[in-house]
């Protein structure tokens, strides 16, 4: 009973500190994570020391729960054990049977394996409801009319435009995972954007393949294998792409608190807190570095730390009629680049590999397109440079006596900003419009 108490306790204490941090962000300049153009940001110290504060009280109220309870609840069982077996038993159960309660029960059990994972799973489910499935539904009510705003259960069906319907079944769930090989496949053994990848000893590759289709590709099985003889508009996907609003209100999420540069790092590292680590975020580095086969369809994590976005995509097709988010055009932009962001390559660029780093040093480089903020925190890798070039920026860091002065200075204005999504020619347009508007009706002619 004072395990569970235990457990129960510090699900609630994460889930507070993951707020509260955030909380502690805000106070922090918000071009550090939103500016895309030179600048010199200036960030108080006495916030970086609270922020660092609060995850350091509760990595130490963890350390002691992990000296009094052990790791896990299961004695000398570890949780990559208990978890990776429950992982094939629930696709073998989702293959069994299309009852989604039974589908639900057996995914429930995760939690009683690895309690720890339950708080991990829900901070990044709301990383991922804010950044892909808000948008996603914003664009789905746009683009189905008025008269559709009350029947919902049509959304992703579009009746009144025309459409291009298949089912859902295994022969679909066999290409799409064929195809998602290929694509993977082309980047860590043939070709990279920006040259040859690194190639492994042939055992270590078909290790990389193995682990990584295992731990990032079952989700997807998963959610197809629920929605099993559900229709799924193809069409729609093009109608959300050519048509949709999605990157707008995603867009001016990434001038705000909610970016996602802002979110990965929090998330991130509170995901390399002791035992939650162990419980959750340690199969996705099971292995000692990355390679593209390492990608997850979203960012990276893999399961056990997907289970509450794994259920919103069932809910998405099953309830609404919508595609899972992660079929969306503009998501496959976001797994192409996480493929791309894993995988080293032959000749190393001048520039850091910064996310790929990361799976060297596990509790260094936490953010995903932007180093500000592991640098102001200290949680870059260290590499003896005084400047850090870093996806086509340079950044330098001067340290004074009562804040942090980061300099930013663009040098490769055409790299991709993965977190700003393009529009389309007519959203472009009525932006554009929109633009000329406020500023004439505020003077700044």
């Amino acid at each position: 009973m004072d395990r569970l108490l235990s457990y129960a306790e510090l699900t609630v204490s994460f889930l507070w500190t993951f707020v509260s941090g955030f909380w502690t962000l805000s106070k922090v300049p918000r071009e550090i994570h939103t500016s895309v153009d030179s600048c010199n940001i200036e960030v108080p110290r006495d916030v970086l020391k609270e922020y660092s504060e609060q995850l350091e009280a509760l990595a130490e109220r963890l350390r002691r729960h992990l000296r009094e309870h052990g790791p896990t609840p299961w004695g000398g069982r570890s949780a990559f054990e208990l978890l990776v077996g429950h992982r094939a038993l629930w696709v073998f159960v989702a293959c069994a049977t299309s009852d989604v309660r039974i589908f639900f029960a057996f995914g429930l059990l995760q939690f009683v394996l690895a309690p720890f994972s339950l708080a991990c799973s829900l901070m990044i489910f709301s990383m991922y409801l804010v950044q892909l499935d808000l948008p996603l539904l914003i664009s789905a009510l746009v683009l189905s009319g008025i008269d559709r705003l009350v029947p919902v259960f049509s959304l992703g069906h579009l009746s009144s435009l025309p459409t291009f319907i298949i089912e859902i079944n295994y022969m679909f769930v066999l290409w799409l995972l064929l195809v998602d090989f290929l694509v993977t496949a082309c980047f860590a053994c043939w070709r990279c954007p920006d040259g040859k990848p690194k190639q492994l000893p042939l055992g270590k590759q078909l290790y990389h393949m193995a682990w990584g289709t295992f731990q990032s590709k079952t989700y997807l099985v998963l959610v197809l294998l629920m929605c099993r003889g559900q229709p799924l508009n193809l069409a729609w996907l093009v109608y959300d792409w050519a048509f949709g609003v999605s990157p707008l209100p995603n867009n001016y999420l990434q001038q705000t608190l909610l970016s996602w540069e802002c979110f990965f790092y929090h998330t991130h590292r509170m995901a390399h807190l002791p035992g939650v680590y162990e419980q959750a975020h340690r199969l996705h580095h099971f292995l000692p570095d990355g390679t593209a086969w390492d990608a997850h369809v979203f960012s990276g994590n893999g399961f056990p730390e997907e289970w509450f976005t794994l259920m919103f995509d069932i809910f998405l097709m099953v309830s609404l009629g919508l595609p899972p988010s992660f079929m969306t055009i503009r998501t496959m932009k976001y797994q192409l680049l996480n493929k791309i962001g894993h995988q080293r390559l032959e000749v190393a660029p001048q520039a850091d590999e910064y996310h790929a780093d990361h799976h060297l040093h596990h509790r260094r480089n936490y953010g995903f397109n932007k180093p500000m903020l592991d640098i102001i925190f200290d949680t870059y890798k260290t590499s003896g440079k005084t400047e850090l070039e870093v996806n086509g920026v340079l950044y330098t860091k001067e340290v004074k006596q009562d804040h942090v002065v980061i300099h930013m200075k663009v040098v490769k204005p055409e790299m991709p900003r993965a977190s700003r999504q393009s529009l389309a020619g007519w959203q472009l347009t009525a932006a554009q419009f929109l633009l000329w508007c406020r500023d004439a009706t505020t003077g700044r002619f």
